[in-house]
């Protein structure tokens, strides 16, 4: 469940970002456009912007450390019976002593047994109340649920809405496939009608010179005529045919040939590629109307970079020939144009009148290489603005929640009364950069007990700061367990202590106070540790405990195979 709603809470926030992103790229290359004509006949820009406005959908679903957020992390509780199967559920309510298990980081817990003859305590039994002050479990429990109600609610709004969206973009994405499908019927119905041109009646045709011929046979594209009042177009993606219309016959042989050659010239620098892309990302993201923007541009610049060349060093004469053919095909043809296929005839009126006037300009402007770079740049700060305003989200179970309340509480469980009047200090990252590779409480086969600790990948020599400000009780080699943590740091914070663990240097003293953030080491290998690494813990009443009780957001810095081991081995 847990999986689950993260994954839609994040498709969700991609669509957004999609949203975002390519109405920011359509607005930089319009104003840009507008610096530099050029860039309308730049085919290479505005598909780079689809392609970009399209993957921003993705940036949240990427691994956290592969993607920076400027915004804070943002971490939802969300509500599930089977806490009570955590390995940590109850490790904090139930004191225990700590045994020597044959592995420094992962220490074995007893629960001590009842004494011989001692009196056993009733079933459902309230407790009476401990005169050292500390809450009983049940207090706990108590005190947890009530701290869980906002984090449910919050968890039941954020799955409603993600469901909700998953609704409406399922459905809109089967009728824009479902589009997508009937122009595709469309153009394989005016490929059964038409005839494929053989290479003699090619050759008879009198639209091909010689070269074209030539190119044709080579690369074997398939040519066909149809009767019917088309545009010449390239119909296909991988395999372009390109299908031509009976009354091209009537065009004198130069014409003919100048649009051939602007159908080939297509061919060459695979636009229907382009187009089916585009057409796909379209129907992926068909709430995005950015994407439909920019791909009508990239049609656009398709159009007049095939135009530049066909009309490059012609004489005037010529360039009217080709404009009048140009404005006798897009009046004869009936705006029948599937997707995937690119036609010589325009897209419409207006873009033809464009068209037009583009080719009365005998010396076509030249897109610079300041400029380019410039619009690149412009367009990667867009895509990394996107991906930096993503919040870095954590899911996490009601356990860490209700272990959460009880530290807020104060002292795991002490009532509010005796809980320092400023509240409970927020626990800081020991490291700078955080990467989770293993969880409190999995077990591996290094180890012969579960994790009581988690792992943080960090090389020999890294900084390791105190998560909270208290008062070092150990700091050097550490005899526990037979020496396998190495050397270590232990720091008393009142109701709780924190281990740092395989450490290659200490900068700390016993009995010194220290602040959160604090240096207190470098990180290394010692001790039992198969690589550097730092192994962290945090213990209540010498008992280890899971460390996101203190540290928020364990998720989104966490590799994804330990993700997976844990969600292998306890379903969250």
């Amino acid at each position: 469940m847990m999986l689950v709603c993260s994954l839609l809470f994040k498709w969700m926030l991609g669509c957004a970002a999609s949203v975002v992103a390519g109405a920011l790229m359509w607005g930089l290359l319009s104003l840009a456009s507008r610096r530099w004509p050029a860039l309308q006949a730049s085919r290479t820009a505005w598909l780079s912007a689809l392609v970009l406005s399209a993957a921003a959908a993705a940036l949240p679903l990427l691994p956290p450390a592969d993607r920076f957020a400027a915004l804070a992390t943002l971490t939802v509780a969300l509500p599930d019976e089977s806490a009570q199967t955590r390995p940590d559920a109850r490790v904090n309510t139930q004191p225990t002593t700590l045994a020597a298990s044959g592995s420094a980081d992962a220490p074995s817990a007893r629960v001590p047994s009842t004494p011989a003859g001692a009196p056993k305590p009733a079933l459902n039994a309230e407790p009476a109340p401990r005169a050292d002050g500390i809450a009983t479990p049940q207090a706990a429990d108590a005190a947890a649920s009530q701290a869980l109600d906002a984090p449910a609610l919050q968890a039941k709004v954020i799955l409603s809405a993600s469901a909700l969206w998953l609704t409406i973009y399922a459905t809109g994405l089967a009728l824009a496939a479902l589009k997508l499908l009937r122009a595709r019927r469309l153009w394989r119905g005016l490929l059964a009608t038409a005839q494929r041109l053989s290479a003699e009646e090619l050759a008879m045709h009198g639209a091909f010179n010689n070269e074209q011929l030539e190119a044709i046979t080579q690369r074997e594209l398939a040519v066909f005529e149809t009767s019917a009042a088309i545009s010449p177009m390239l119909i296909g993606l991988r395999q372009p045919r390109l299908l031509l219309p009976a009354h091209l016959r009537a065009m004198s042989t130069e014409q003919q040939q100048m649009i051939i050659h602007h159908e080939l010239r297509h061919w060459r620098q695979r636009d229907p590629l382009c187009l089916g892309i585009a057409a796909f990302l379209q129907t992926a993201l068909w709430f995005n109307p950015a994407l439909r923007w920019l791909s009508r541009a990239m049609e656009w610049a398709m159009e007049l970079s095939c135009d530049q060349h066909v009309l490059a060093g012609r004489p005037q004469q010529q360039r009217k020939q080709y404009a009048a053919a140009l404005l006798q095909q897009w009046q004869a043809q009936t705006g029948l144009r599937p997707a995937g296929g690119i036609a010589f005839g325009g897209i419409d009126g207006a873009t033809v009148a464009s068209r037009l006037r583009w080719m009365q300009q005998t010396r076509t402007p030249a897109l610079t290489r300041h400029a380019a770079w410039l619009v690149a740049a412009a367009m990667a700060a867009v895509i990394a603005a996107t991906a930096a305003l993503q919040p870095a989200l954590a899911f996490s179970k009601p356990a860490d929640a209700a272990n959460s309340a009880m530290t807020s509480a104060g002292a795991d469980g002490t009532p509010a009364s005796l809980a320092s009047p400023a509240g409970p200090e927020v626990w800081r990252y020991p490291l700078d950069q955080m990467r989770v590779t293993s969880f409190f409480g999995v077990t591996r086969d290094v180890m012969a007990g579960p994790h009581h600790g988690i792992d943080l990948k960090a090389a020999s020599g890294t900084p390791v700061h105190a998560a909270a400000s208290g008062t070092v009780i150990s700091a050097g080699p550490l005899a526990e367990h037979d020496g396998r943590y190495g050397i270590a740091v232990i720091i008393d914070h009142g109701a709780r202590r924190s281990l740092y663990a395989h450490l290659s240097s200490v900068a700390v003293q016993p009995g010194a106070k220290v602040a959160a953030g604090q240096l207190i080491g470098a990180s290394g290998g010692t001790g039992f540790a198969t690589g550097p690494h730092l192994h962290f813990e945090v213990r209540v009443q010498n008992q280890p405990v899971d460390p996101a009780t203190q540290l928020a957001g364990l998720d989104v810095h966490a590799t994804p195979r330990a993700l997976r081991v844990r969600r292998q081995q306890y379903g969250y």
